[in-house]
């Protein structure tokens, strides 16, 4: 390449002497052209250099973990960038584990098998820490795919380094390449032959009918001052979290006014991701509202145009609302659940929940919010079912649907309403059945999705002359979403026909802009149409998050914000929002400052807000929690008034109420260590426990004793324990076989732990007198115990006595061999061998032998 650029060069040199080899411009380099001194190829060339869009490709030897791949592998410069084939890279290391579909590459690495997904269509990296690019990072060629250097490293590297003088390239890879992986299998394939006999066993959680849980006791004792009135008060409540029919209760009884204010009995992990939940809490009216619901756990429902964020959370947590790194927003458990409604929130985004437990534990959850239309796999259902009590009629409310994938494309759907409805001052039930079909694929590259739906009316009779009809249509377009929706309707609705079109469009990584076109007719012919605008412009930078909103209803109000979030020095968080509206007296700020760990059982938030529309214009607000038994919280405002409450937030075993807990979300362990006699692994009736076998769970050790089982409290939930039972009585042992738990909520876990009783097999060999030479015999002589399925698992030569003792055996059968490898015309015995357990002999089994005129024989 160099070679032709300094050949090109010295023709131009040659053709013109009128300017100097770095005076050639784009202007000369047309001048030569038009006089034929160059040819068109040429005259490309030389174009492409100066613009510094020439594309150069040079080979490099590559280097991968220290370990040389091959001499020959290609880079190319383009547009002064270095771009690694990909392709060529994949065929070099051996890896075939990716598809590459509608310019969407989906890959699985490493051991570990993390999958990264790269859309080409939308620039978005999934399952790297590395989100997005440009379409300026890569460029297809020749069936390749080429990307830049910094985003091939930022993905599969932890470094590269390109030497240009000596053509050498050499990577540390995140991943193991496959030569790596497959000399890692050959390493691991002995210890899995060895770990194949082993019994693994694993504890968890069983559902149970009733198993008593855990307390958590709060009481206050709250001051206050209201305009220059002083009063104290006090106030208190039990939260309940335990096993009942096969589920997990929570429940709350307010304890100053002695009565029940919420309950809920949740079943998580159905079928197809699905869970149920009974619950139900006191309204203002003094009666209860009961509730009940089947449906898919995506961590979020809709509700209109707004996204909810809603999980089941362990009692007593604080939980951050995380996006793009930054906290956006914190939560506090109540009854075991957690909302949040947040600006922030939208479509086809991922958000994180980082649950703080009350004994300083984290647990992590994504959110991943998008516009699936109920869109199902093939073969998959999706099912909702809801029933509530409404509050102003007194009747029972149900709605239900159920999705089903005909294909990977195609999703038909059924629905059903019977709802409560005030026609002519009289609540009557109004019954509706709907259908609709869902269809998605790609144009292209481009995903579209078409919706057609028609609802009927059962009941009353007024509605049902007329059939609700609706349709919606949505496609993707690199950074643009469109959706358009008609419908028309039965007079039981408003409107009698209502149509809308509205677009996304993100051009950046950082701004998103969302327009709605809507128009309406109701059935008395009065037409109404509007547009609404939501614009949003958020950049994070190292530990900082800042966002800029600006929205316009339907009615033309408008509404700005403007947030700071900081999340970064050492445990410590800092929220700064501000909103205001056109009209401008209304604004509000609030700056938040928090730790998001628990330092020594210290959680602590101080807040202070100014409110343009209050009369206390300025709030201060200060939280302290200390180590799972004092909590303070403080809130004055600028006119003097205050609120104080100080008081005990502690959380107790009801099984041990001695036991300091830190969290609800930990589980019981019952440990049972009995003697296997029969070697099943299974505990029967008549089967002993074992004492004097030490175990440890999460730090904290016991002993058990034969007469009961031993039990430990307040193991943290979803930690995989290792137990190594370590058993002190002689003769007794865990043989082939590892032990772990894990808790995951609900009744106790029940470890069943067997001890197998050991064995010895001893004997001595005696020779007649007829054989002079014992030592030369007995150096000759092997004996070979054989398991019932005949591997061997001893061989052993007698001592110079002719004493031997095969150790280590549990109970079962056993074929034992006496044989010379040195005297052939000694006839060797075989014999089987039956080993049981019995307390009152020795674990001791003898056999003795007999060497007389060459046949080895039993001594009975």
């Amino acid at each position: 390449m160099f070679k032709k650029m300094f050949f090109l060069f010295s023709i131009l040199l040659i053709h013109s002497n009128t300017f100097s080899f770095d005076e050639i411009t784009l202007e000369k380099l047309e001048e030569l052209k038009n006089r034929n001194a160059i040819s068109q190829e040429d005259y490309i060339f030389l174009k492409d250099e100066l613009e510094g869009k020439l594309e150069e490709k040079h080979f490099f030897t590559l280097f991968i973990n220290r370990t040389q791949i091959t001499s020959d592998f290609h880079v190319v410069y383009k547009d002064s960038k270095t771009f690694i084939p990909l392709k060529e890279y994949f065929k070099n290391i051996y890896f075939n584990n990716y598809t590459f579909t509608n310019n969407i590459l989906d890959m699985t690495l490493g051991m570990e098998m993390e999958e990264i997904l790269i859309d080409f269509n939308t620039f978005k990296i999934r399952g790297s820490e590395r989100t997005n690019f440009t379409d300026k990072d890569f460029f297809f060629k020749d069936d390749e795919l080429f990307l830049e250097a910094g985003l091939f490293s930022d993905i599969f590297l932890n470094a590269m380094d390109i030497d240009y003088e000596k053509t050498r390239i050499t990577m540390s890879a995140k991943h193991a390449i496959n030569n790596e992986i497959n000399r890692l299998l050959r390493v691991q394939e002995n210890t899995l032959q060895k770990r194949k006999d082993m019994n693994d066993f694993m504890y968890t959680n069983s559902r149970e009918l009733f198993n008593l849980g855990y307390m958590r006791v709060n009481l206050d004792k709250t001051f206050t001052k209201s305009e220059g009135s002083k009063d104290d008060d006090w106030d208190g409540y039990l939260e309940y979290q335990g096993s009942l029919l096969y589920g997990e209760l929570t429940t709350e009884y307010n304890l100053k006014d002695g009565e029940f204010t919420g309950a809920n009995l949740y079943y998580p992990n159905l079928p197809h991701n699905h869970y149920l939940e009974f619950y139900g809490d006191k309204t203002n009216s003094g009666r209860w509202n009961k509730s009940v619901l089947f449906e898919k756990d995506k961590g979020y429902y809709e509700d209109g145009k707004t996204f909810v964020i809603r999980e089941n959370v362990p009692i007593g947590s604080r939980i951050e609302l995380i996006y793009l790194g930054a906290t956006i927003d914190i939560g506090y458990e109540e009854n075991g659940v957690v909302e949040f409604t947040n600006n922030e929130l939208k479509s086809d985004r991922e958000y994180i929940l980082r649950i703080h437990t009350r004994d300083g534990k984290i647990i992590t959850r994504i959110i991943k919010t998008s516009d699936d239309f109920n869109q199902q796999n093939r073969g998959e259902f999706q099912y909702r079912f809801f029933m509530t009590e409404n509050e102003s009629s007194e009747k029972v409310d149900t709605d239900g649907s159920i999705y089903y994938g005909i294909t990977e494309q195609f999703t038909v759907g059924g629905k059903y309403f019977k709802t409560s409805e005030s026609i002519n001052d009289e609540y009557i039930y109004v019954e509706r059945g709907a259908a609709e079909i869902v269809y998605s694929d790609y144009f292209k590259t481009n995903p579209y999705t078409f919706i057609l739906g028609t609802e009927q009316i059962f009941t009353p009779d007024k509605f049902q002359k007329d059939t609700t009809i609706e349709g919606l249509f949505q496609v993707k377009f690199n950074k643009f979403k469109i959706r358009y929706e008609d419908g028309y309707y039965s007079d039981y609705y408003n409107n009698k026909e209502a149509r809308g079109i509205t677009f996304e469009y993100n051009p950046t990584d950082f701004l998103r802009v969302d327009y709605s076109y809507q128009w309406q007719e109701d059935w008395d012919g009065e037409k109404s149409k509007g547009s609404e605008i939501d614009i949003e412009l958020s950049k994070n930078f190292n530990r900082f998050l800042s966002t800029f909103q600006f929205q316009r209803d339907l009615k033309g109000e408008k509404n700005y914000s403007v947030n700071l979030y900081y999340t970064g020095y050492r445990d410590y968080s800092v929220r700064w929002t501000n909103s205001i509206s056109e009209r401008g007296d209304d604004f509000e700020s609030t700056l938040s400052v928090f730790n998001r760990a628990r330092q020594n059982g210290l959680d602590y938030s101080f807040e202070v807000a100014y409110n343009e529309s209050d009369k206390e214009k300025m709030t201060f607000r200060v939280s302290i929690d200390y180590d799972n038994w004092f909590n303070f919280d403080m809130t004055s405002k600028d006119n003097g008034d205050y609120e104080i409450s100080a008081g005990i937030d502690r959380v107790v075993d009801l099984k041990n109420i001695r036991k300091p807990l830190d969290n609800i979300d930990v589980s019981r362990v019952k440990a049972i260590t009995y003697l296997d006699l029969n070697d099943n692994n299974i505990f029967d009736n008549n089967e002993p426990y074992v004492g004097d076998v030490e175990l440890e769970i999460n730090g904290e050790k016991k002993v058990t004793t034969p007469e009961e089982p031993t039990y430990f409290y307040g193991v943290p939930n979803n930690i995989l324990y290792n137990l190594n039972p370590i058993v002190r009585r002689p003769s007794f042992d865990v043989i082939n076989s590892t032990f772990s738990l894990k808790g995951k909520g609900g009744g106790d876990i029940e470890a069943y732990i067997p001890i197998k009783p050991l064995f010895s097999i001893v004997g001595q060999l005696s020779l007649h007198e007829s054989y002079s030479n014992s030592e030369n015999i007995y150096d000759g002589i092997v004996i070979k115990v054989s398991d019932s399925n005949g591997k061997v698992i001893s061989n052993i030569v007698p001592d110079f006595m002719g004493y031997y003792d095969v150790s280590s055996l549990i109970a079962g059968k056993y074929f034992v061999e006496i044989s010379s490898f040195k005297d052939d015309s000694i006839e060797s015995l075989k014999i089987e061998v039956r080993i049981s357990y019995d307390a009152l002999k020795s674990n001791t089994y003898e056999l003795n032998t007999y060497l007389i005129n060459n046949e080895i024989k039993v001594i009975n």
